[in-house]
């Protein structure tokens, strides 16, 4: 079994990656309907306050209509969580008007009426409160509730010039996904303004703007330690591009033993990328008479079952030559088939895994490759919820 794979191959995979997670949050706030939705982001931090917080009685009253809102909400009486919420609107609390503009627009105390929650969430966006600013916007870009695409900018831009570190980042976010080149100077300060603040998911867009971005400088200098900070504040894409880019000297002077603790990290927080990756690197080592096979194919395993090419490729190996687990050559060639299905870091075209798989079909009759492939195939499909046809 050859590993000429060196690590660094799929970086441009994971800035990807968190390229395509830069709208979570803003997706996080659009108004979906689900039977129970969750509260926005700053709605749900108040909840979470009030359950362990001072006695009712003991505030305002419009903590106290908040307070019993919020309580309401949590146990499903969204009817007297609107009653509660829209008191708290009347004393001039913008929370009561985005919670109460929230339940209209999910229908939660009836039907569903767009017009009337933007009503209410324009009344909380008068007195600039984040979440419903971040609504309105999602409502804008969809023309609901009399709102026009134009406005969306026009809202995040409100919530945004508060200073909140959240809203610049979806602000952030917003700029950079209209794909104007215009905007993309903007984009990259609010990305930065968001990351100095300590998000950790806006270190991590920050770094892959100033990394990647067909719009940004495109200096993996700039964009290391930004990537570093990020993955130590517990963003594991963010780990894994840092340890790759420290093993390869990539953005900076290589420093193998930092590059390895945060590609190990990401992989001890589930990212199947850097578990593949960090198998990759403990099988070199026991390759070279430095590593424990064992230990290089517990994470394979891992990284296999977790539906990570790679990973699948080194276990199977792993199974093939019985370093480091029990031979088993069945199971060797379901995993060296999985490791090639096509989706997203795919080893289809890889002349290592087309070598191990024809080795190990020669192996078997027809009717036993038969039955292997369709355990490939249900275990791709139902297990890691991955589409082996490529469809």
């Amino acid at each position: 079994m050859e590993l000429s794979r060196g690590p660094g191959g799929r970086r441009a995979g994971l800035v990807a990656g968190i390229a395509g997670a830069l709208a979570a949050l803003c997706l996080a706030a659009s108004p979906a309907y689900t039977q129970q939705p969750a509260l926005p982001q700053g709605l749900a931090e108040e909840a979470e306050r009030n359950r362990s917080g001072e006695s009712i009685e003991e505030r305002s009253p419009s903590d106290q209509a908040m307070a019993r809102a919020s309580a309401a909400y949590l146990t499903g009486d969204y009817l007297s969580a609107r009653v509660h919420a829209e008191r708290a609107a009347a004393t001039g609390d913008p929370r009561g008007a985005t919670l109460a503009g929230h339940i209209l627009l999910h229908g939660l105390s009836g039907t569903p009426d767009d017009e009337a929650a933007v009503r209410w969430l324009r009344r909380a966006g008068e007195q600039d409160e984040i979440d419903a600013l971040i609504i309105l916007s999602s409502l804008a870009e969809e023309r609901r509730g009399g709102l026009e695409p134009f406005q969306a900018r026009e809202f995040l831009a409100q919530a945004a010039g508060t200073g909140d570190a959240r809203a610049a980042y979806v602000y952030g976010t917003f700029l950079r996904n209209t794909g104007d080149p215009g905007v993309a100077a903007l984009a990259i300060d609010w990305l930065r303004l968001s990351a100095e603040a300590g998000m950790p998911q806006a270190m991590a867009a920050y770094a892959a703007a100033l990394d990647d971005w067909v719009h940004g400088p495109g200096d993996p200098s700039l964009a290391r330690p930004w990537y570093i900070r990020a993955g130590e504040a517990g963003d594991p894409p963010s780990a894994a591009i840092a340890g790759l880019m420290l093993i390869n000297g990539e953005g900076g002077e290589a420093d193998e033993a930092a590059g390895r603790a945060l590609l190990q990290a990401a992989a001890e927080m589930g990212l199947p990328a850097a578990m593949g990756e960090h198998a990759l690197l403990l099988m070199q080592d026991a390759e070279a008479g430095s590593g424990d096979y064992a230990q290089a194919a517990a994470w394979a395993q891992r990284a296999a079952e977790a539906g990570d090419a790679q990973g699948q490729y080194l276990y199977a190996g792993a199974l093939a030559t019985g370093r480091g687990t029990v031979r088993n050559m069945e199971q060797a060639y379901v995993w060296v088939r999985r490791a090639g299905y096509p989706r997203d870091n795919s080893l289809a075209d890889d002349p290592q895994r087309d070598r191990l798989e024809a080795q190990l079909e020669e192996l078997f009759t027809h009717d036993t490759l038969a039955r292997l492939e369709a355990e490939a195939l249900a275990g791709m499909a139902d297990r890691y919820r991955l589409n082996p046809a490529g469809q």
